[in-house]
């Protein structure tokens, strides 16, 4: 009897292994690239496992600046990515064939000017004659230019200082410029210092993007991998939607700010879900000549102009809304 048990014990415990391992296998490996920003939708994936519970064996590459994410696209160490819209217009120049086949939030509403509260800056019109901190080739670059240009202002009746992110703040607040043209958290650190938000970028009619992206030639090899990508992204934008403390803290976490500014920046973003992105109408339409083309293609041509990218690009090749298509449909079955 004592034989028998253990012998079905033994039989028991083969058959679970045989089961994890064929699980396992089953699991479709992915490479994803990340930077430390406002990346809600993809904080909610990861720390709730949503890739796994989608069919994925995902591993996470950190990365800090675009340059080294642009390398990994390179030489193939990465299949799939998290880009601002500035960093993946540059890295499309520079010749990396990946597709944008999603967009998580939109970034516009997170980039703005702020105005020091002594500097006599009240409206845009107040800016000429004024000293501007801003990031030349970023999205807030070109936010500024429209912003200025908004009010019959060009960049020659002020003077732009370009600033590294993490000296933009000391400058601010030591009162070397009269105002900032920036991003989160830099925003928020700066109101801190008694700042104040003139504009958003996307009240200067820019819709600038948080996006992921994926290697043409791996999406191609892998278009079922790419449907579980969505699925964990929609399945995010479900769970984020009941409850964002998640997103929150990693958001917190990654750029070393309070919970409370943290839950200013996610609340400041609208996230993005599949059926927006499939909708033509929608201002930043995944779909052929939609929105989000006609945004991608501005930002390229503007750093073009200003000589930040040496070759145009074409964002017809780079926006694929096809992927959220197939989503959407196999999800109404």
């Amino acid at each position: 009897m004592k034989k028998s048990f253990v012998i079905t014990a033994m039989i028991f415990l083969f058959v679970i292994g045989v089961i994890s391992q064929v699980c396992a296998q089953q699991q479709v490996p992915v490479r994803i690239a990340w930077q430390p920003y406002n990346s809600v939708l993809f904080y909610t994936a990861r720390d709730l496992q949503l890739f796994e519970k989608a069919g994925l064996a995902p591993t996470y590459t950190r990365f800090t600046a675009g340059p080294p994410q642009f390398a990994a696209f390179q030489s193939e160490s990465v299949d799939v990515g998290l880009f601002g819209t500035a960093g993946m217009v540059v890295g499309s120049s520079q010749g990396l064939d990946y597709k944008n086949f999603y967009i998580q939030i939109a970034s516009c509403y997170a980039d703005g000017l702020v105005v020091r509260p002594e500097s006599g800056i009240n409206k845009l019109q107040d800016l000429k004659g004024k000293k501007i901190a801003y990031v030349r080739g970023s999205s807030a670059h070109l936010g500024l230019t429209k912003a200025l240009q908004s009010v019959g202002l060009t960049p020659n009746d002020v003077t732009m200082i370009h600033t590294d992110v993490p000296a933009m703040a000391p400058a601010f607040a030591n009162k070397d410029v009269d105002a900032a043209y920036t991003w989160e958290p830099w925003v928020s650190r700066m109101q801190e210092a008694g700042g104040k938000v003139l504009v958003r970028s996307n009240q200067v009619g820019l819709n600038t993007s948080d996006n992921w992206v994926v290697r043409a030639a791996w999406a191609e090899k892998n278009p079922k991998a790419v449907q579980m990508i969505l699925k964990a992204v929609d399945m995010a934008l479900e769970e984020f939607r009941k409850n964002p403390a998640i997103a929150i803290k990693a958001t917190a976490e990654n750029l070393g700010v309070t919970e409370a500014i943290a839950k200013r920046i996610v609340e400041i973003n609208p996230v993005m879900a599949p059926e927006q992105l499939a909708d033509p109408k929608f201002e930043l339409s995944l779909l052929p000549n939609g929105g989000a083309q006609k945004m991608i293609q501005e930002v390229g041509d503007f750093l073009l102009a200003q000589g930040i990218i040496k070759n145009g690009i074409d964002a017809s090749k780079i926006v694929d809304g096809s992927h959220v298509q197939a989503y959407l449909k196999a999800k109404k079955q």
